[in-house]
């Protein structure tokens, strides 16, 4: 749930790039699973191929050896071979050379059948000599002589005698300790031949073809084997105990991969290993790989610029349009939007400026109707002139004229005269909060001198820094006038009215409160639910219309809060804002 909120939070330019990117993952996905899967198939098929030419090479070979095994058999049984090694001593001289002639003939004929095989010598004790293929008179050294008739070499199909591979057949086939053979046989392989047949199989993948002895006596192989040598013992040593005749794997080597394939030869008792780097195999595979990897960044990089550049042409905009809507959130109805370009957004910017336009002209028509409604309701207030209330100001007038109490008739008119110049003057609507303030203290000396000391009342005074606040005119008045008409106006004797001003926090708090006594719980009550009403059912004269007006021009936080006194009468408050100033003539 978190997750889905800080998604739902971030800006334009990251959805973007992960909209892009919910498009091409899968599809980078999928070409890398294609890739391995490819990669898969193919080294299956490169390694098929490669047991397929190891086991071809090593075929070709064990032919070759075989038909060596076979003609050095035929050649030590030879007639030519046999005549010259029983009766070469019986031989005239033309008799002896004409057989050896015909002798080195078949050994030059065998050397040629076959490219892997270097020289072909045969050593006839009888004749103390040897006949060569390569050469017209030569003799066996001793120490290759005693190779060639030692036992344990001919355990061996072929042998290695100083670097040298060797085939040997003797006649007869056992040699008795200290004899020597009647015929001694000698077919030694092209090593340098060998190496370019095994060459061939590692031509195209640049490995190495090691073709070795299973006791690892000898080994002939296309390049270097140093690196391979403690995997290669490991490997034959391995494959002896299984009796392994084949196989294939990877093997680690100084931290590069390798395909490793073997096949055993029975012929020659050797086994043919092949080690191709991974590398060079797959190099087809990896350089489509990089150029996939290059491909991938190159395309974050485009779906980073892409989504940027998509950004700019959205977000900009948008950006400007929000910023303009905060502007008028906060009260400027005057920002204006611009859009150079034909598009979306001109269409937009241009609806935005009209709804500002449009509200402007609302609030206008809306403000004008409020200050008209305004004036209205404070005209019909100031035309309220309750008769009950003139009447018992003349009388009281008259009575005091009587009495001959001039100082207190003219206290009086004068009160009278201030309380009617201040209702009836038209003008602006809105007065200083101290000039309010003398009206209502006008109007409570008007009715002190009615109620002849029946009523106390008393007022706070006014903070100074509050006197020069403008108000909407008649708010503090009609509220005593309330107060005396519907709680104190039968108060014989006792009564207590109260104006306070007290600093609140938000602004000023002014309050009037009675201990009258006519007040009943459903008359509070119904008050309250003619306050609360948008649009009281009722005339919106005295206390509703002081609240009606109140709203209208400090907003509906601000109306009448009406409650029942601890004097046990009516308590009526409201509050002027900290900072509010009307500015007179507005």
């Amino acid at each position: 749930m978190k997750g889905l909120r800080a998604l739902r939070s971030l800006t334009i330019y990251p959805k973007l790039v992960m909209s892009f990117l919910l498009v091409i993952v899968p599809i980078y996905i999928l070409s890398f699973q294609m890739n391995y899967s490819g990669q898969s198939l193919v080294e299956k098929q490169l390694t098929t191929g490669l047991q397929a030419q190891v086991h071809f090479y090593l075929s070709s070979i064990d032919t070759e050896i075989s038909r060596l095994i076979t003609l050095k058999a035929e050649y030590a049984n030879d007639n030519d071979f046999q005549r010259l090694a029983t009766s070469a001593n019986l031989m005239n001289d033309f008799e002896r050379v004409q057989a050896i002639l015909s002798a080195k003939n078949k050994l030059y004929l065998l050397k040629s059948s076959t490219p892997l095989v270097e020289d072909v010598k045969v050593y006839i004790p009888l004749l103390d000599r040897s006949i060569i293929a390569n050469n017209l008179n030569d003799r066996i050294p001793n120490e290759e002589m005693k190779a060639i008739t030692d036992p344990n070499n001919m355990k061996s199909v072929i042998f290695n005698f100083q670097d040298r591979l060797l085939i040997s057949q003797l006649y007869p086939g056992v040699v008795r300790p200290g004899k020597l053979p009647i015929i001694a046989l000698e077919i030694e392989l092209s090593s340098t031949q060998m190496r370019s047949m095994l060459s061939g199989i590692v031509k195209t993948t640049g490995g190495t073809a090691i073709l070795i002895n299973a006791n690892q006596d000898w080994h002939v192989s296309s390049g270097e084997i140093g690196t391979f040598q403690p995997e290669l013992a490991k490997l034959i040593n391995e494959a002896k105990e299984d009796k392994n005749p084949g196989g294939s794997g990877k093997v680690h080597i100084k931290g590069q991969s390798y395909f490793v394939m073997y096949e055993y030869s029975p012929v020659v008792d050797s086994y043919l290993v092949l080690y191709v780097p991974m590398k060079e195999m797959l190099s087809p595979l990896t350089r489509y790989r990089d150029w996939l990897w290059l491909f991938s960044i190159v395309s974050l990089v485009v779906v980073a610029l892409f989504s940027l550049s998509i950004f700019r042409v959205i977000h900009r905009p948008l950006r400007l349009l929000v910023g303009a809507f905060r502007k008028v959130e906060k009260g400027d109805l005057g920002i204006k939007v611009e859009h150079r370009n034909f598009d979306e957004f001109h269409y937009l910017y241009s609806q935005f400026n009209h709804m500002v336009g449009r509200i402007q002209v609302l609030i206008r028509e809306v403000y004008e109707q409020q200050i008209l409604s305004q004036r209205s309701e404070l005209k019909q207030l100031q035309a309220q002139i309750s008769p009950h209330f003139l009447y018992n100001s003349f009388f009281i007038v008259k009575g005091l004229v009587r009495r001959g109490e001039e100082e207190l008739s003219l206290r009086m008119l004068d009160n009278l005269g201030e309380y009617f110049r201040f209702i009836t003057r038209s003008g602006s609507e809105e007065v200083t909060l101290d000039a309010e303030l003398s009206h209502a203290l006008s109007y409570l000396e008007i009715q002190n001198m009615r109620f002849a000391g029946a009523i106390d009342a008393t007022y706070d005074p006014l903070p100074e820094e509050w006197k020069a606040v403008h108000v909407p005119r008649l708010i503090l008045q009609p509220l005593l006038e309330n107060a005396y008409k519907h709680g104190l106006e039968e108060k014989v004797s006792g009564g207590l009215l109260y104006i306070r001003f007290k600093q609140v926090s938000g602004g000023l708090s002014v309050t009037v409160e009675d201990n009258g006594d006519r007040l009943g719980d459903e008359q509070l009550s119904l008050l309250m639910q003619n306050l609360q009403r948008s649009h009281p059912a009722q005339e919106t004269t005295g206390i509703l219309n002081v609240s009606r007006r109140l709203r209208l021009t400090f907003g509906e936080a601000h109306d009448l809060n009406i409650s029942r006194s601890r004097l046990g009468g009516l308590r009526v408050e409201f509050v002027i804002p900290e900072g509010y100033m009307l500015v007179k003539d507005r």
